[in-house]
């Protein structure tokens, strides 16, 4: 059989070993004196030889696999004197392994990546599936792993090419994407602050959906931010609030490099003009002392009212008033009773509240004494006449919602997954 090119009879072999159920790697080559054109070429088996057996230091946690069984089959491809075409010189048929079967993924010649295979494993990458379990969902669709076109080695090389593709550029291919999308739909705000170095340290953005949600159910709002959701350790922090069936639903997000005052200021602002400057009856937060300022700053205290979370407080007792009374069940009882009634009247809560710690001899506590003076922003008593606040009296709708957007991101995850 004769070949025009090289290329063509290593072609060939390759094409044959793909069949045949095995696959090949180029050995050795002979070139000429005179032009230095290659004059063999040795294909064979990719089972060829004897691995040299390495060397275990003690750091050595994973064994190699022995992939090399001296199998003698090859093929010889010679360069004909007066022309410059190849032919087959000698060839050796037999292996001393056993063959695949033909066609199989397991062959390098087999295995071709599609587009669809790609396209799948983005689209499950967005969903915080990986390589692996791409795969095992993809041989489900395709009936098993006979008839799969690759390997899970495959999918893992893809997704991570596709990783370090985008690592450093997934920044401005965030804010591309959302420009793309307020160009398809006018509702969609988006808003963000870059560095001296270029670098982003804050994103906010809100679709029309939560706008409109916002419209409608806007009255109270929850504001928690959470972390580990990037591999850039960038916090996030949604706006939740809760619907007429009492469903969690997301007004809008942002991812901040910083929690400080400036920060936290820059955003409350941004969800401002998202919202046509149309400020919650009540924003509820936890007890951190940039959010506050911000608020302060912000909004208008006649028009919104700041509620601290009375779960991150309460969670705070067992601690601040010692071992023995946070074992001591009819004092975490009474305080409790005291604490999240709604029915209570203040004069009647100030009353109930000044008993206990005085039965308790904690008149001196100073936690206690300051959470006393600030009691207004957290006792259900205080917000007997706002709406909303019988629903709403913790962050927890906000730990609900970052508990579900966690199951689609994870530390390593890059910003497109926020777009």
């Amino acid at each position: 059989m004769k070949f025009d090119t090289l290329q063509q009879g290593i072609s060939f072999y390759e094409n044959y070993a793909r069949v045949s159920g095995f696959d090949t790697r180029l050995y050795s080559t002979k070139k000429r004196k005179s032009d230095g054109k290659i004059s063999l070429k040795y294909c064979v088996c990719n089972k060829e030889g004897f691995r040299e057996t390495p060397r275990l230091h003690a750091d050595c946690k994973k064994k190699r696999p022995i992939t090399r069984m001296g199998c003698k089959a090859r093929i010889t491809l010679k360069l004909i004197n007066d022309q410059d075409n190849y032919v087959i010189f000698s060839f050796h048929e037999g292996h001393t392994h056993p063959l695949t079967t033909p066609n199989s993924p397991t062959t390098k010649q087999s295995r071709n990546l599609t587009l669809a295979h790609k396209k799948y494993i983005m689209d499950n990458s967005r969903a915080n599936i990986g390589a692996t379990k791409s795969y095992r969902l993809m041989k489900e669709h395709v009936g098993g792993y006979q008839n799969m076109a690759a390997s899970v080695t495959d999918f893992k090389n893809f997704q991570r090419d596709i990783r370090k593709h985008i690592r450093g550029k997934d920044a401005q291919m965030l804010i591309e994407n959302f420009k793309r999308k307020q160009e398809m739909c006018s509702s969609f705000f988006f808003k963000y602050e870059v560095d001296d170095k270029q670098h982003l340290i804050r994103v906010f953005w809100a679709d029309a959906i939560g706008r409109k949600s916002y419209a409608s159910f806007g009255d109270v709002v929850s504001f928690d931010t959470t972390f580990s959701m990037n591999e850039y350790c960038m916090v996030f922090a949604p706006f939740t609030g809760v619907d007429n069936s009492k469903s969690c639903v997301t007004f809008a997000a942002a991812l901040l490099y910083r929690e400080d005052t400036e920060s936290f200021v820059w955003l409350f602002e941004a969800f401002r003009d998202a919202m046509s400057a149309c400020d919650p009856t009540c924003l509820i937060t936890d007890q951190d002392p940039a959010m506050k300022i911000a608020i302060e700053r912000v909004f208008d205290s006649s028009r919104t009212r700041h509620r601290l979370c009375m779960w991150h407080i309460m969670k705070k007792v067992p601690e601040k008033v010692g071992p023995t009374l946070a074992q001591n069940e009819d004092f975490m009882s009474e305080f409790c009773n005291c604490v999240w009634s709604k029915h209570t009247e203040p004069e009647e809560f100030d009353e109930l509240w000044n008993s206990i710690l005085e039965k308790y001899d904690l008149m001196n506590n100073t936690w206690l004494q300051h959470m006393f003076q600030i009691r207004q922003d957290w006792i259900p008593s205080y917000y007997r006449n706002m709406p909303m606040s019988g629903v709403m009296r913790t962050t927890s709708r906000s730990e609900s919602e970052n508990n579900f957007f966690g199951h689609f991101t994870t530390p390593h995850v890059t910003l497109l997954n926020f777009g």
